[in-house]
């Protein structure tokens, strides 16, 4: 079922690269085992793009001066900015407000950030914590550890091919760098997947159909650099 598969990839740490893509893609191909990662390694040239430096993340939180664990990411990947850099400081409220993301409209949602092309760091709260914290005061003491690499790897990709009677193709491509985001991504990695199972099981197809599934726009850039005999670009 859609939902079981959903339910599954979920949790999966993903971003634009990173073991979290490797992962997902990984349960894709356990139901189509026609599925090809491909890896491209970060600095290559794609387009007029670059593919960025790889990125995975291992633990990331904030403690109070009591040692209370206030925001902790493996509880929810979204409380991390995407591509924060590794730090481990202790601050004041003061200091570290300003990398503390909330939502004052709609205070019982973590929102998303990422930080792929800055090399920065961050967390994001409910707005309810946010100000549970400012009442705390200015200079209540907070230690924060964010455990990441962001280094020289590689930008991966998934893709299957399921030759028809003619050449004519249908490219069908969903992202798969969102984490924990069930109508942005995840939705689309399910259907589309289900959709090659089914075509896949298919004794015959008029058409040639090809799935992508790939990290949002800087991905869908490398597939292009990657195909541009295949795909003409005007």
């Amino acid at each position: 079922p859609l939902h079981d598969l959903a339910a599954r990839l979920y949790p999966l740490r993903r971003s634009l690269t990173g073991d979290g893509v490797r992962a997902t893609l990984h349960v894709l191909g356990e139901r189509l085992p026609m599925l090809v990662q491909h890896e491209v390694p970060s600095g290559r040239p794609v387009l007029d793009w670059t593919v960025p430096d790889e990125w995975n993340w291992r633990e990331a939180w904030i403690e109070d001066a009591n040692g209370r664990r206030i925001v902790d990411a493996d509880r929810h990947s979204l409380h991390l900015v995407g591509y924060s850099v590794p730090v481990r400081e202790r601050l004041t409220w003061n200091e570290l407000r300003p990398r503390v993301h909330s939502l004052p409209d709609w205070p019982d949602l973590i929102p998303y950030r990422t930080a792929y092309y800055a090399k920065t760091w961050g967390f994001c709260l409910r707005h309810r914590t946010v100000l549970e914290l400012d009442g705390q005061g200015d200079d209540a003491v907070y230690d924060g550890c964010i455990d990441a690499t962001r280094e020289p790897g590689a930008l991966t990709y998934g893709e299957v091919i399921l030759p028809g009677s003619t050449e004519d193709t249908v490219l069908i491509s969903a992202h798969v760098c969102h984490p924990m985001l069930a109508n942005d991504n995840l939705s689309g990695l399910v259907v589309s997947a289900a959709l090659a199972e089914r075509l896949a099981a298919r004794p015959e197809r008029r058409y040639t159909y090809h799935f992508v599934w790939a990290p949002g726009t800087v991905g869908a850039i490398t597939w292009l650099a990657q195909n541009a005999a295949r795909v003409p670009l005007v």
